[in-house]
Formats: C-alpha cells, sequence, structure tokens
C-alpha cells in the first residue's frame, strides 16, 4: 500500500471539496441516487467527452425506462441514439447487462459489489459508481483523471499496463475517501481532473494544490 500521511489526506479531501462546491459541474444524471440512470450515463461516458452524451442519455431513458424495457430495446433504434457519439458496441452491452439483470436479478441492479461486479460488462469503474451515485454507498471512483491526479498530487505510479486495473491503486483510492460527502468527493475528483488536473496543459496557476503538488513542483 502507498504510504501517504494522514495530514496529506485531510487537506486533499478539504481542499478538494471547497474547490468543487464552488465550481462543480451539472448533468441529469447526477444526484439521482438511481442506480439505472447511473449505469446508463457511465456506459455512455466510456471514452466519450460528457458534453455529448447528455443528449442520447435523455432519449435513452425516455424511451426506456427500466432494465426490463432496455432489454427489450430495438436495437437499431439504440444505436441510433449512439450515432452522434459513436462506439456502437456499447448498445450492444447495454442489451447483454440488462438481460442478465433481468434474467439472474429480477430486473434489480444489484447493491453490492459481489453481485454486481460478476455482471457481464461491469468492471471495477461502473461497479463503483452504480455503488456509490446510484445506492449512495463510499466506494471510490478510479479511472484516467483520478489516476493521473494521485500521480501529480501525491507522487503515485503503477507498475501495471492499464494502471486502471491496478488493484493497489484502487485500494489507495478507498482508503483516501471521507467518511461523509464521499458522493461529492467522487463526483470532485472526476471533475477537478476533467477542467483543471487535465492530461495536455493542467492549469497549475488556478490550482488549488499549486504548492504541494509535485508535478507543479518538480
Amino acid at each position: 500500500m502507498f504510504s501517504i500521511l494522514d495530514e496529506e489526506i485531510d487537506m486533499f479531501q478539504c481542499f478538494l471539496l471547497d474547490w468543487y462546491d464552488k465550481n462543480k459541474r451539472s448533468f441529469p444524471w447526477r444526484y439521482t441516487f438511481d442506480p439505472y440512470k447511473v449505469l446508463i450515463s457511465e456506459t455512455l461516458l466510456q471514452q466519450t467527452n460528457v458534453e455529448k452524451i447528455v443528449e442520447p442519455y435523455l432519449k435513452i431513458i425516455k424511451s426506456y425506462k427500466n432494465i426490463a424495457e432496455l432489454k427489450n430495446a430495438d436495437i437499431n433504434h439504440l444505436k441510433d441514439i449512439f450515432k452522434d457519439i459513436g462506439l456502437f458496441y456499447r448498445a450492444d452491452r447495454l442489451k447483454e447487462t440488462a438481460d442478465e439483470i433481468l434474467q439472474f436479478h429480477s430486473g434489480i441492479i444489484p447493491d453490492t459489489w459481489e453481485k454486481l461486479i460478476k455482471i457481464k460488462g461491469i468492471g471495477y469503474y461502473i461497479c463503483s459508481v452504480v455503488l456509490c451515485f446510484g445506492y449512495n454507498k463510499p466506494y471510490a471512483v478510479l479511472d484516467t483523471n483520478v489516476i493521473r491526479i494521485f500521480d501529480r498530487m501525491f507522487g503515485i505510479k503503477s507498475d501495471k499496463k492499464r494502471p486502471r486495473d491496478d488493484i493497489k491503486l484502487w485500494e489507495f483510492a478507498q482508503t483516501i475517501i471521507p467518511e461523509d460527502r464521499y458522493v461529492d468527493y467522487n463526483y470532485a475528483v472526476l471533475d477537478f481532473g476533467a477542467s483543471v488536473c487535465t492530461m495536455y496543459n493542467p492549469k497549475c496557476s488556478e490550482c488549488v494544490f499549486s504548492n504541494t503538488c509535485f508535478y507543479n513542483n518538480r
């Protein structure tokens, strides 16, 4: 496990949440605490700019209001919704995921890690966000943006070819989420990585961590 001082973690949480309170982004699937809407939005978000999925997301939840309706969706209609964001295979994945949830879980998205992670099309990330944003449970999120923040803020690096699958990084992410406001914290770290601590041309001059960041002070 990576070694980070409690004081560093406390400061990170405090500064990040304060930044989020002033700069949070608003999307129609946020704070719904509806696992179905979270599953739809996160499937759409994979490898896609967030602004591009708002309209497709609204079309899907309007056309298919639950897992049963999604399972029986016309695949051509579903793919037509995906036409503006590409990656049409995700339409098939959504139907396959819905079919498995309907078949083995009576159409109810599981609210435990053990059951949810076994469903085809659901990996660590989607499992975590469904449990946190859909069921209000304290599960950390970890994607390329979050991994980049950990690297720059704490000097933490993965030795895996696919860092997002690194169990040690997931364990670290889980240890530093706050006991309360964990939903806000997860949204905050995602927003911060997307708008300030970006991969290219990060806004270091605007960053609340500019004095302590490994990247800015290298």
